[in-house]
């Protein structure tokens, strides 16, 4: 049921205003490569089974975090008073066990950290090998070997803590010389190579005996002696670029009786009713579905395209992974070591060019909407100062803004920075047709507190105390199995507010639980049970999406990144809209075009609200494999990204109820701030994505409205269209 307006918690429960937040570096990343090799320009090192932690010391003090942001500090005390008499700085390392011989266990790690709930005396280490700031200054603009000879300099060794061995530049012997100190492999690193927080790059290579990946447990099978206690084999899965599900395989080997009945223990309380994958895996024996809680790494031989694992074997649960960092691992041939340090990212800067453009139905303002006009303009003009802090009087609502000069937008060539103050002004401008269209519908923040360049937050929930002015709608939760608060975006404060939280996106759902003009006789009972969200309103959505996504590389792109906005790939993503039109047009479905504010475009086909999620999707689904085998050369629906190079990714499995796209008219996480804007078929072929931001968004509404202003009255009956 939806949530009216309530009370904010008091004020000894919020955050106060301007308060630091304290977000941890996530650490760079290894991509797995095919072979030992050495080159010029390259150094080794051993590649050690442990923990990735980040440690600061700052005036006689120590914290440690995980990969994902998690406080060890309490975890490790002897690790945390060795690291305190060093001087002011941040580094990267690996916490490690050691056995009897001296090697690295992980095994002996989760238990001497509490995870198989046992204790012992296993000595505990935490190996350094990078230098990320010394004295408060960032050294991740450094070379390789400038922070490696300031770490030597100035990092201090105990029993504790210690340096990591320098292999040398003979990457096949110190590949040799690991194997045969019982290490699984080596990290290869770019001696020239800087510092990317978060990023997985072709600057640092992993190279073990192995190929083993990490991937999430979304299920399991019945075991063969239909014992209750147990399970035959995991179901595995992982999240791909876009925060989907792809499904990865199975694993029912490297586990003894014991592992599978701690595995079923961990597992059991996790169950859902709902499959996590958009297309149900093929496995008759499928016992029960999981929540994606748990991370295991499998070794095998190889992943196929066709997403079959061969000769899949358990090694471990990853207790020190996070579920939402599991994703397909791309291995970096060794003929293309080279090729590190591309060229950074290349968009167009023409602006905006005089749109040829009709609004749907267009008509006069009211006078409600003059006086939310004055609002909007009032608002503008308490906005235009440098204060970094200061309160904005909403619809009767206070908001308290602050870093309101912090960029947020470190823009690009033509294209100047961008501050939370900019991007406020942006969503008061553009509030009108932005709340029109999110309205009633779950919305999803993609948080940035610092800037698209910073680490990126997702949050469908709120719970450090909401405002008192943001509405919410409890629903019922497949993934939770339990009903959850999801929030709102209906009114100008709760869009202010999400300014102030720097949510740079807004993604929403395509069901709404407003009635109108369609939805009187849908149930409204969205608690409780999958069966009543599934025949509730928000199970019948207002679209069926087209979501287009070239995968056409400039060649330009670092390794594995995803492809850059580019004309070449962009005009075919035009030709494949102008082909679906037509066949739109013939079908009689009414159309409706925007950009998705970065590589690709999003088509809207209105529907009336007699057709749920599963039928729509199975719809588009039919649509999408008609047009790949027309077009086989240029357009895939296939998931496995080798599939998808040279060709534009037809994504059907948008239309889901949990699914969520860029809303009309939200402002993308881009460094100009590109917005993702409702165009008319004639100006297709005349704009390109770069061309609509938050600078000149404003005066194009100003010119021709929101061109959707009445989608919703533009719809189609799929009954009498497509299932007559």
């Amino acid at each position: 049921m939806l949530k009216k307006p309530r009370k904010s918690r008091r004020a000894s429960e919020r955050t106060e205003p301007g308060a630091k937040i304290f977000v941890p570096i996530q650490p760079m990343l290894a991509s797995p490569a095919e072979e030992p090799f050495s080159k010029d320009g390259w150094v080794f090192e051993p590649k050690l089974d442990g923990i990735r932690a980040i440690a600061y010391v700052e005036n006689g003090q120590a914290k440690l975090f995980s990969r994902k942001g998690l406080d060890l500090t309490k975890r490790y005390p002897q690790i945390v008073k060795a690291l305190a008499g060093n001087e002011d700085m941040i580094v990267d390392g690996e916490i490690i066990a050691v056995d009897e011989k001296g090697r690295a266990s992980f095994q002996l790690l989760q238990k001497a950290s509490g995870i198989h709930e046992s204790s012992c005396d296993t000595p505990i280490r935490f190996y350094v090998f990078d230098l990320l700031s010394f004295h408060n200054k960032s050294t991740l603009e450094k070379t390789l070997l400038q922070r490696r000879a300031l770490l030597e300099k100035h990092f201090v060794e105990t029993g504790d803590v210690r340096r990591v061995e320098d292999l040398g530049r003979d990457g096949n012997r110190a590949f040799l010389a690991c194997l045969a100190d019982g290490l699984d492999g080596v990290i290869a690193k770019k001696a020239d190579s800087k510092y990317f927080p978060g990023e997985r790059t072709d600057a640092w290579l992993k190279l073990v005996a192995t190929r083993t990946t990490e991937f999430l447990v979304f299920g399991y099978t019945e075991a063969k002696d239909a014992r209750t206690d147990s399970f035959g084999a995991l179901i595995l899965g992982v999240y791909s670029d876009d925060g989907q599900i792809v499904y990865a395989g199975s694993v029912g080997s490297g586990f003894n009786e014991i592992t599978r009945q701690k595995l079923f223990k961990l597992m059991e309380p996790h169950k859902t009713s709902e499959c996590p994958f958009n297309v149900r895996p093929m496995a008759k024996s499928i016992a029960a579905w999981v929540a994606p809680v748990m991370i295991v790494e499998i070794k095998y031989a190889e992943w196929t395209m066709d997403k079959s694992l061969q000769l899949p074997v358990f090694l471990q649960v990853r207790a020190n992974r996070l579920p939402d960092g599991s994703k397909p691992d791309v291995v970096i041939p060794i003929s293309e070591v080279s090729s590190v340090g591309q060229t950074a990212k290349k968009t167009s800067s023409k602006p905006a060019k005089p749109a040829k453009v009709v609004s749907i139905n267009r008509k006069k303002k009211s006078k409600k909407e003059d006086r939310a006009g004055e609002l909007r303009s009032a608002l503008l003009d308490e906005l235009d100062n440098d204060e970094d802090d200061m309160e904005l009087e909403v619809e009767g609502s206070v908001i308290k803004l602050s870093s309101l000069n912090k960029v947020l937008f470190p823009g690009k060539r033509g294209t100047p920075p961008a501050t939370k103050r900019d991007y406020i002004n942006y969503l008061i401008q553009a509030s009108e047709p932005l709340l029109r269209q999110i309205h009633g519908r779950p919305f999803t923040l993609i948080r940035y507190p610092n800037g698209t360049d910073g680490q990126k937050f997702f949050q469908k929930h709120w719970s450090q105390g909401l405002p008192e002015f943001v509405e919410t709608v409890e629903y019922f939760s497949e993934h939770a199995d339990k009903d959850e608060e999801y929030l709102l975006c209906n009114n100008l404060a709760t869009l202010i507010w999400c300014g102030q939280v720097a949510s740079l996106e807004l993604h929403s759902v395509h069901g709404r639980i407003d009635a109108e003009p369609d939805g009187a006789k849908l149930s409204k009972k969205l608690t409780g049970s999958v069966k009543n969200i599934e025949s509730s309103i928000l199970n019948f959505p207002d679209f069926m999406v087209l979501d287009l996504d070239p995968y056409l590389y400039s060649g330009k792109e670092a390794a594995n990144a995803e492809p850059e906005l580019h004309k070449k790939g962009f005009a075919k993503t035009r030709q494949l809209a102008h082909l679906l039109k037509e066949m739109l047009d013939n079908l009689g479905l009414n159309a409706f075009l925007k950009t998705s504010g970065k590589t690709g475009l999003h088509i809207y086909i209105p529907i009336i609200r007699n057709v749920d999620n599963d039928a729509v999707r199975q719809l588009i689904g039919t649509i999408a494999s008609h047009v790949a085998k027309m077009r086989p050369a240029d357009v895939t629906v296939e998931w496995a990204v080798k599939k998808r190079t040279g060709k534009v990714f037809f994504d059907f499995n948008m239309n889901a109820r949990h699914k969520t796209l860029s809303a009309p008219y939200s402002v993308r996480a881009t460094n100009a701030g590109n917005v993702s804007l409702p165009i008319s078929w004639d100006e297709l072929d005349d704009i390109y994505p770069t061309d609509f931001d938050i600078r000149n968004v404003p005066a194009r509404l100003a010119q021709v409205g929101d061109i959707w202003e009445n989608i919703l009255n533009e719809k189609t009956d799929l009954h009498k269209v497509l299932l007559k």
